[in-house]
């Protein structure tokens, strides 16, 4: 649903949000928006301005929120700065909060989760796992999808929060991590897709067929999906997103993941090798396009 003005529980408490990036800045200024008390902190300052302009507070460092934030989210790239922001010699766990709840909104490895919900156990914090879909046009009308592992209580408690920031909002587990585990699910369907319909193309031009055409027929067919109908945003994050891995991150995800599981995912981590080298022939593909024009 689009965001409510004014729709923050007046109790819900003073909410932290980390990551100010595509798609956490969006997320913020809509529980701004909102009604929510928000506490801001990123790495790069030129957002935290932003945010403040529109009634967020500045927090000076990540242990700093623990002061008076009942709940946080955090939405970063990867492990490694979730682990860093969270775990780290300056991270929360630095914090001394009598209560806290965690809501983690990056895709990440299901086991980081695990080890965050273990450090957090001696403080009696919680772990929410709601890892987000829909690309920045979604966040930024508060249409995002959330695939959210919380006790039911818990993920009750947090509907305001998550009502504001999300659209199709889905608990699809109890256990903290079975949110990750569902979004790189998805995501595991969704760009191996992408780099079928990538190779399909270029297998169809390799016989003087249009590209567009060779979509058009899949459009009717069973070759239809997503991607199929939407590679244009496929090529604009090509071209335009500041990570050069947005489109295949989370394949090697799955791939980690399936391993802690003794699985092997064999089409995942063909596509997660291939991925790189499929990209750069794309993005050159599109550069010269774009200077033919």
């Amino acid at each position: 649903m689009p965001v409510v003005p004014g729709s923050a529980p007046p109790d819900f408490g003073r909410v932290g949000f980390i990551g100010l990036g595509d798609m956490g800045e969006p997320m913020a200024h809509n529980l701004l928006s909102a009604g929510f008390d928000v506490t801001v902190f990123n790495r790069k300052r030129a957002p935290l301005f932003v945010a403040a302009e529109k009634g967020a507070s500045i927090a000076e460092n990540v242990a700093s929120l623990t002061q008076d934030c009942l709940t946080i989210g955090i939405c970063v790239w990867n492990d490694e700065q979730l682990t860093d922001a969270v775990l780290g010699p300056k991270g929360l766990i630095t914090g001394d909060a009598e209560k806290l709840t965690l809501i983690v909104h990056s895709t990440v490895r299901p086991q980081s989760i695990d080890h965050i919900v273990e450090a957090f156990a001696p403080k009696g914090w919680e772990v929410v796992d709601a890892p987000v879909s829909g690309l920045r046009p979604a966040s930024l009308a508060g249409t995002l999808t959330l695939m959210v592992g919380a006790p039911q209580d818990t993920f009750e408690r947090l509907l305001p929060y998550f009502n504001t920031v999300g659209q199709h909002v889905l608990h699809v587990g109890e256990k903290p991590g079975l949110g990750e585990v569902s979004k790189i699910c998805n995501n595991l369907m969704a760009q191996c897709n992408l780099y079928a319909v990538i190779e399909a193309m270029k297998l169809g031009s390799s016989y003087g067929m249009d590209e567009e055409m060779v979509r058009q027929v899949a459009g009717v067919s069973t070759g239809r999906s997503w991607f199929s109908e939407n590679l244009h945003v496929a090529d604009h994050l090509i071209l335009n997103h500041p990570q050069r891995d947005v489109l295949y991150k989370d394949l090697w995800e799955a791939v980690f993941a399936s391993k802690h599981q003794d699985l092997q995912l064999m089409v995942a981590g063909v596509a997660a090798l291939s991925a790189p080298a499929l990209i750069e022939e794309r993005r050159a593909q599109l550069e010269a396009r774009n200077k033919s024009e």
